[in-house]
């Protein structure tokens, strides 16, 4: 398919507005159709890209052209170029930083990433083992959501979050409003809140956290259990995230 073609039917996405393409250079046209593919995922980290000539022939352009975009997403940590072998898609491999206000879309925003959060479910339950950390009784009602993080088409955390229902009733509707946990409190009246306590652990998925994760269940996770509180000191969160480990790294920032 030539270039014009992809923008012509909307293959390179939001990533480039079609209005503004012809005002692009043609090798940042070919970097930004690339980029949206390894963002949804089609050339899997470790892969390694169809060669120059073959690139370069889909496009419609020459192989300096073509180059040009592949050496732009090199720069950018997407690919790898290993001479006399090709260019390999990168493992993603991410700083996530724990600290007072830990939030999944800036930490990853901070490492020039974009995250897509979903929701996988979400009841109401009693406080049980979540209890202590929100400051309630164990039979109290709270709010739990399951949702998943995706960066690049690739799964990379699963979390389970609960919330105290006599406050905070409704914060899954709000979660499905907003796609943001921070937008969905604001809107429930917590304007900011922050991290008590993290405690970190690793162990292996059980299958269901395996397939949800699009991982082996040989292969180990991080465990990052948390508590969070709003201005007052008031518990408003409790819950844990599983990283796949081999894409997130775990960053302690003392004193942020």
């Amino acid at each position: 398919m030539q270039l014009d073609d992809l923008l012509a039917d909307g293959t390179i996405g939001n990533a480039l507005p079609v209005a503004d393409a012809p005002r692009i250079a043609r090798w940042m046209r070919i970097a930004a159709a690339l980029r949206a593919e390894l963002d949804a995922g089609r050339h899997p980290p470790g892969t390694r890209l169809p060669n120059e000539s073959a690139l370069a022939e889909r496009f419609g352009v020459n192989r300096h052209t073509l180059r040009q975009a592949v050496q732009r997403l090199a720069l950018e940590g997407r690919v790898r170029i290993e001479q006399g072998r090709g260019t390999f898609v990168r493992e993603l491999v991410l700083d996530y930083a724990l600290q007072r206000r830990t939030r999944m879309t800036e930490n990853l925003a901070s490492a020039g990433e974009r995250a897509r959060r979903e929701l996988l479910s979400s009841s109401v339950a009693e406080a049980g083992e979540w209890a202590s950390a929100l400051g309630i009784a164990p039979r109290a009602q709270v709010e739990v959501l399951r949702s998943r993080a995706v960066v690049r088409g690739r799964p990379i955390g699963l979390s389970t979050t609960v919330y105290p229902a006599a406050r905070l009733a409704g914060v899954a509707d709000a979660f499905r409003a907003t796609g943001s946990i921070t937008a969905a409190l604001a809107r429930l009246g917590v304007h900011d809140y922050v991290r008590a306590r993290s405690t970190v652990s690793c162990r292996l998925p059980t299958r269901e956290e395996a397939d949800a994760l699009a991982r082996a269940a040989g292969e180990p996770v991080l465990v990052v259990g948390f508590a969070s509180t709003d201005r007052d000191g008031v518990p408003v969160e409790a819950g844990r995230t599983l990283f796949a480990a081999d894409a997130v790294q775990l960053v302690v920032e003392h004193g942020a």
